[in-house]
This record gives C-alpha cells, sequence and structure tokens, in this order.
C-alpha cells in the first residue's frame, strides 16, 4: 500500500473510530490523532520535496558542465545536450521535468530547470503539485589556440586542388574566427601560415633581421663557392633583389626549435641562393651569368665568385623547370604569414598561394613551428606548457617528399637542401627512393621533437595514390587525427571537421 493509500485508509479508520460514542476518551483520541497524522504525512512531503530539489539541483549541475564542456555554442547547441543530459540525471526521481534551459553569455553556461513533485496529504485535499527549480552557472575554462596551417603549395597542387585548398581554409578561418568572437578572450585563437614548396619565404622585409645570416657566417656559404662568399653581398653585386626564401638549417637545427645565435652560425637562416649553373650545356637548368673562368671543371664555373658581380643574362622563366631563371630561382610562392588575429589579412594570404616547385615537408612543418614558437626568429607563441594555451599545426601536403635529379653533374636541381652532392641530407648520391627516405627521417625525427613540446599535429594527405600513408599517419597527434583525402573536392569538409575538434579543443576537459 502506498503513502496515499496508507492516508485514505487510516482516515477512514479514525472516522469510525471517531463515530463510536462508547467511549469519551476513543473519541478524543481519534480528533487528536488526525491532525498527528497529517503532520506526519506533510512532513513526508516537506522531506520529499527538500530531497527532489537537492536531486535536481545535483543534475542540473552535471548537466550544466556536460554542456559547457562539449563544442556547442550555440543556445540550440547547448539545449539539446544540457536537456539531454538533465533527463538522464533525473533517472529515478520522484520529481518530474516540466521545462528547462540551457544558454550562452560570454564564457559562461546558465543553466535553469523546473519540476514537480506530486505530495501525499496536500494532493488529498488541495489537489496541488509542489513545485521545485533549480539554477546553475558554469564558467567556460577556455584554451587559447596558436594555429599554424602548413599548406603545400608545390607545382601538384596547381587547379582543383589548390581552388579547394583555398576554400577549405578560407572557411576554416572563419569558423575559428567566429569562435573567438564568441570569447571573452582578446586573443583567444591566433592563426598563422606556412606554405612550402622546395623551399619557404619568410619575406623580403627580414633583409636585415638579426637571425638571417648577414655575413656569411653559416657552414653552408662554404659548401658551394670557390671561396667564401657572402650570399647578400653577392646579390647586391649583380643588382638583384634577395626574392625572400629560406634554405633549410644545416641538420640537427633543421628539426629543432633552437633559437638562431651569431655564436652558434650554423642555428643562422642562409638566405635561398640558386648558383649560376654551367654555360653551353642544354643538361643544366639555371644558367643566368656568363662563366668568365677558363676552367673547364663545372664545379668551378658554377662557384666561381667573381663572375656574380653583374646583372643575369638570363632572365624569365625557365619552360622546362617553370622556375625563373637567376639566384632567386624556386623562389615564386607565397610568402609566411606570422600569428594573427586578422582574418581578412589570412583570408587574403591563403588566396594568394600559388603552385611551383617540388615537395619538402620538413621544412614547410619547421617554419609551422617556428611560427608558433615562443623562440627567435618571431618568438610569437607563447611559452610551452604555458596554462590554458594549445598550439596546434594543420599540415596538408599531396606529394611526397621529393628532391628532383637532374642528368647534370649537379644530379639534383637547387633547392632548400642545396644539390643533393653537398650532402645536406645525409647522403650525397642516390635515386628517387633514397633521397624520399632521407627526408621522410628528416619529417618523423620533426614531428617528434614537435610533439615532444606538446604541439598538436593533424597532417591531411591528399589524393596520393603512391607510397604510404604511414608517414604522415605516425606524425599526427593521433589516428583519428590523419586524413587521407582521396578527393579535393573533400578538403572543405574534412577542414571543417579539424574546426571543430580544434574548438573542442578550446574547452577545458
Amino acid at each position: 500500500m502506498d503513502a496515499k493509500g496508507f492516508v485514505r485508509a487510516a482516515l477512514q479508520r479514525l472516522k469510525a473510530f471517531g463515530g463510536d460514542r462508547k467511549g469519551g476518551i476513543a473519541v478524543q483520541a481519534a480528533f487528536l490523532a488526525l491532525p498527528m497524522i497529517v503532520l506526519a504525512f506533510g512532513t513526508i512531503d516537506i522531506a520529499n520535496g527538500s530531497a527532489s530539489k537537492t536531486s535536481l539541483q545535483d543534475a542540473l549541475d552535471a548537466a550544466a558542465l556536460a554542456a559547457a564542456r562539449s563544442s556547442a555554442y550555440t543556445d540550440d547547441g547547448l539545449q539539446a545536450i544540457g536537456s539531454q543530459a538533465l533527463a538522464a540525471n533525473m533517472t529515478g526521481s520522484k520529481a518530474t521535468i516540466t521545462s528547462s534551459s540551457f544558454r550562452a553569455e560570454g564564457n559562461k553556461v546558465i543553466a535553469t530547470a523546473q519540476g514537480k513533485v506530486i505530495p501525499v496529504i496536500a494532493n488529498l485535499w488541495l489537489q496541488g503539485d509542489m513545485v521545485i527549480g533549480a539554477k546553475s552557472e558554469i564558467t567556460r575554462s577556455v584554451n587559447k589556440i596558436e594555429l599554424a596551417l602548413v599548406l603545400d603549395s608545390t607545382g601538384s597542387m596547381k587547379g582543383d586542388k589548390l581552388a579547394s585548398l583555398k576554400t577549405a581554409g578560407k572557411n576554416l578561418i572563419d569558423t575559428l574566427a567566429k569562435a573567438a568572437a564568441r570569447s571573452s578572450e582578446s586573443d583567444a585563437v591566433k592563426i598563422a601560415i606556412a606554405p612550402f614548396s622546395m623551399t619557404v619565404k619568410v619575406g623580403s622585409g627580414y633583409r636585415d633581421a638579426a637571425w638571417m645570416d648577414q655575413t656569411g657566417a653559416a657552414p653552408i656559404n662554404d659548401q658551394i663557392f670557390s671561396s667564401h662568399a657572402n650570399r647578400f653581398t653577392l646579390l647586391d653585386q649583380m643588382g638583384v633583389a634577395w626574392g625572400g626564401c629560406v634554405e633549410s638549417r644545416e641538420h640537427p637545427y633543421d628539426v629543432q626549435d633552437t633559437a638562431p645565435s651569431s655564436g652558434t652560425p650554423a642555428t643562422l637562416f642562409t638566405p635561398y641562393f640558386a648558383p649560376d649553373e654551367p654555360s653551353g650545356s642544354s643538361s643544366y637548368y639555371n644558367s643566368y651569368l656568363p662563366d668568365v673562368t677558363g676552367s673547364s671543371n663545372w664545379k668551378t664555373k658554377q662557384g666561381y665568385v667573381a663572375k656574380y658581380v653583374q646583372a643575369p643574362s638570363s632572365t624569365g622563366i625557365n619552360s622546362r623547370t617553370g622556375y625563373t631563371y637567376g639566384p632567386n630561382s624556386g623562389c615564386q610562392i607565397s610568402a609566411i604569414t606570422r600569428l594573427s588575429q586578422d582574418w581578412p589579412s589570412l583570408k587574403g594570404a591563403i588566396d594568394d598561394l600559388t603552385a611551383v616547385g617540388d615537395t619538402n615537408i620538413p621544412l614547410g612543418l619547421m617554419w609551422g613551428w617556428h611560427l608558433l614558437s615562443p623562440n627567435a626568429p618571431f618568438a610569437d607563441g607563447r611559452a610551452y606548457g604555458a596554462p590554458k594555451s594549445t598550439k596546434v599545426v594543420i599540415l596538408m601536403t599531396d606529394g611526397e617528399n621529393t628532391m628532383g635529379s637532374t642528368g647534370n653533374n649537379n644530379a639534383s636541381l637547387y633547392n632548400s637542401n642545396g644539390y643533393i652532392w653537398q650532402g645536406r641530407l645525409g647522403i650525397t648520391s642516390g635515386g628517387t627512393s633514397t633521397r624520399r627516405n632521407a627526408m621522410d627521417g628528416r619529417l618523423s625525427s620533426l614531428c617528434s621533437n614537435m610533439k615532444a613540446q606538446g604541439i598538436v599535429i593533424y597532417t591531411v594527405r591528399v589524393e596520393v595514390s603512391s607510397g604510404d600513408s604511414s608517414l604522415l599517419r605516425n606524425c599526427a597527434s593521433s589516428a583519428e587525427k590523419f586524413y587521407d583525402v582521396q578527393s579535393a573536392s573533400q578538403l572543405d569538409s574534412v577542414f571543417n571537421a579539424i574546426a571543430g575538434q580544434i574548438e573542442n579543443l578550446r574547452i577545458l576537459k
């Protein structure tokens, strides 16, 4: 028998007992017992109401926390998550939820709920339910995001792939810009962009930067020229402006975030400088000056410092390579963009992406790291391990690492690792797979070094039918952060999914 049935039975018994005139004391006892029973069960109603209110408050607190920890920011999204959690949390309660509200207010999630409890005594006479309510406020603890987009700008990206990348990149910026606007933090999201091909362009505006090798001190300078040469000096003598591209630093600095220092010349950044290759042979691709020297040795002709004192005699674009003639050959790509919240400028940088050159993934990813780093050359990023801060890289490529080979003595086109015979990859010769393996090894080391600093890496492989995806899969921070995209048309949906995950990274769990 439930409480109501018990009360009704007790009242009927008391009524019968009260009607018995045989004993005055019994009559008095009956009339005294009635309010005592009502008082007792009223106390039960109060206890039930209080317990239900506590239960509702606990359930609402948990539901508000679930909503706050989700990636939802709209009121509709928060309502869907919060109300579902609230219903689950109230399972088995004596209270019935009549309404609930979950909404955003800055970095807070404001939650309210109302419910009813059917009383025992009051319902017998007053036919009314007990109304209970609760309110909860959760302040979202928000991570600040520093994101670097490392984007393949090689020749194979021409056409639909580059167009799809531009659409996907700009939409991702729009999504994260909206997330930043919802935050009370002034710098909740910052984005940098690092286009790459066979080199990376930092921009000619850094011509006089202290972290650039201003005096030719880096060991790289002595690997090509017959005598010591300062590349900036050679450019000035020819009347050619530096294109703004840089070369890979010598190993191990090419996979490390070591700050450049004049005390350790190998840590400085060397200006990209494609040498003038020997004249008189169609097997060389970048001959833009007379040889001058009478030597028949190809390496002497190429590295003869005294010839770099006149303007290039060959200009324009080489039809076989697609690169311009001259010391900036291969530097026809877009410049990097440092961490910024200037959303229109960031989208403009995406629009400016071009497609030319071979693929050097480690160099592109390394500059993505430089853009996020608290160390020079830019030192734009927050300190590693800073509270409420996450560094993220999205690496997108449509190819495998490549150092193109040639049929001449250099055995390669000049690129950010120089010529193959310089040994900057740890090898001085070898075919396509040998060169790729050497570059892949550098990429693996670089990915490990970045993840060791807490950088979250997403990798996106687009329309690559050859090779093994394990390199980029292992580079990603986890298996679900690797995307093997079979069609460039899917890039927008993939970038949108990644943007959603990055938004979720902003909520501290």
